[in-house]
């Protein structure tokens, strides 16, 4: 009884902790066998292959990027003629220009675009050219 007194606190919380579990598991099952039923409606009774499924995934991400390239690049190539890079010693970096600042760090998959105050993550192979044709301040 005295065990239960002293660690009272520790065994609420791994009550707590364990109920917090078995709900977040319930909700990605049913999550998941809701994605399952969705496909399956769609593969039986509508004719979809698995495979237009998976190219309709992929024609997202195209769509995406090539919406990157026509709208968001070009800005970003004519504002770093005059940007200032500043890469320092913990692997991250700044790269700013009046109107667009990227922020992000060695090792990590996306970058922060700021432009008009409006925030894009953007993928690094995507930064990377640009952070190669700009001159670097090292701190």
């Amino acid at each position: 009884m005295a065990w239960i007194e002293d660690h009272l606190l520790l065994v609420i919380l791994a009550v707590l902790a364990i109920i917090v579990f078995v709900l977040l598991f319930k909700l990605a099952l049913r999550a998941a066998l809701i994605f399952g039923v969705i496909a399956i409606i769609a593969i039986v009774i509508f004719g979809v292959s698995p495979d237009k499924i998976m190219n309709i995934g992929k024609q997202g991400v195209n769509s995406a990027s090539t919406a990157y390239e026509k709208t968001i690049e070009p800005v970003i190539k004519k504002e770093m003629v005059d940007a200032k890079h500043v890469e320092k010693k913990d692997g991250s970096f700044v790269i700013q220009s009046k109107s667009v600042k990227i922020t992000g760090k060695d090792g990590d998959e996306n970058a922060k675009v700021v432009y008009k105050g409006k925030t894009y993550d953007v993928d690094m192979n995507v930064v990377k050219p640009l952070r190669e044709q700009i001159d670097t301040t090292k701190q």
